[in-house]
């Protein structure tokens, strides 16, 4: 029942001096909560068909990069209150965010393929993919397994940067803190380095990648390899050390003007209904282009801009409950799909129909049964 289709492949702060200590600010940014809403409906109608969004994996490097901002932001936040990261508490609190939801998702999709269809071998490899978070190099080096929870390449790479990223920050910030003083009891961070290094990471990702694509690597490899997104995660987590700072506050506010937010997202919305991602030109320099305006439409985000009809459109109450929710949409949509398309052979509008408010009620449960309890009610945490 696997198949190679792309279809199945497929959350004000006071501006300081550009190299002074930078306290990260508690705010939170709901335009960003509602952006990301929608674009997990876009990957939604993607999977409900390639042919409607072939490139919408340039939204999930949106969501890499949304996530690698948040996640630094949040030690950046240990570092200047105790001077160190607390890593138990951080990977107990993100155990506690995303299993219970996956494996509610889990357990009942391999059941029913268990149970209906004798799935077992190629089916404990990719429930072990899963829930051990290396789904995508399955995918990537196409290892035989069964590919109704094929959509955890995401989720495999993203934990693979939460187990990882922490030890390397914090290693980082010890080394590039040596011999600068606290000023103001603020812990120092030289802000020249990060953007050396994290440049550096995002340059050498989009040259391996071009490489790769000009001399006939599988498009598979490209699409689900950790290393293939590394630029987005390097520029979220840059974004979330360098936000503080007066040019990156202006230049924010000079992305927020409310036309230049309309024209991007018009153009990542044309890039998602024309890429075509099984095709080398994409990962050459196609795909360079939408990480870095993905980079420009989050900084005008982080702004929160509500003109020109942006907040009715990115801030209503639908778009902001469908952000608190995306993960489990995320998690359920795609199973679901699967389930209708490949076992029932349902047409696309049927499809739809069902498992549109399927999802949605799966992933209402999910968030207020699992996962805002899993974070004792804490609703601001259920990133």
């Amino acid at each position: 029942m696997s198949t190679s289709h792309p279809r199945f492949e497929a959350a004000a702060a006071t501006p300081v001096v550009a190299d002074s200590p930078v306290r990260p600010s508690s705010a939170r940014w709901p335009a960003l909560d509602g952006m990301r809403g929608l674009m997990t409906i876009g990957v939604f109608v993607a999977h409900v068909s390639y042919e409607w969004l072939p490139g919408a994996i340039l939204f999930m490097d949106a969501f890499f990069m949304m996530s690698s901002f948040f996640i630094t932001r949040l030690l950046l936040k240990d570092w200047h209150t105790d001077g160190r990261i607390h890593y138990a508490s951080f990977y107990v609190r993100r155990l506690r965010r995303l299993y219970p939801a996956l494996l509610a998702m889990v357990i009942p999709i391999a059941l029913f393929f268990v149970v209906g269809f004798g799935h077992r071998a190629s089916l404990l490899l990719n429930v072990a993919g899963t829930l051990f978070y290396f789904a995508n190099w399955l995918r990537a080096f196409g290892v035989p397994h069964q590919n109704y929870i094929g959509h955890t390449w995401s989720l495999s790479i993203e934990e693979q940067y939460y187990l990882l990223w922490p030890a390397i920050f914090g290693l980082l910030l010890a080394l590039s803190g040596r011999g600068v003083a606290p000023a103001a009891g603020k812990r120092p961070l030289r802000l020249a380095f990060w953007a050396v290094a994290l440049g550096g990471v995002m340059v050498a990702t989009m040259a391996w990648r071009s490489w790769l694509a000009l001399h006939g690597a599988n498009w598979e490899r490209m699409y689900n390899g950790t290393d293939m997104h590394l630029d987005s995660l390097a520029l979220g987590a840059l974004l979330a050390i360098t936000f503080d700072t007066r040019p990156v506050q202006a230049a924010c506010a000079w992305l927020a003007r409310p036309w230049l937010v309309w024209a991007m997202v018009a153009v990542m919305v044309w890039g998602a209904a024309r890429m075509n991602v099984v095709v080398p030109a994409w990962y050459a320099w196609q795909q360079h282009f939408y990480v870095l305006l993905s980079l420009a439409l989050i900084m005008s985000f982080l702004k929160t801009p509500t003109g020109w009809g942006l907040r009715f459109a990115f801030q209503n109450p639908v778009s902001l409950y469908l952000g608190a929710i995306c993960y489990g949409l995320y998690l359920w949509h795609y199973p679901l799909i699967y389930i209708c398309h490949e076992v029932f052979a349902w047409p696309v509008w049927k499809t739809f129909l069902v498992c549109a408010p399927l999802s949605l009620a799966l992933a209402s449960l999910s968030y207020f049964l699992l996962e805002l309890p899993a974070l004792n009610g804490n609703r601001g945490s259920a990133k």
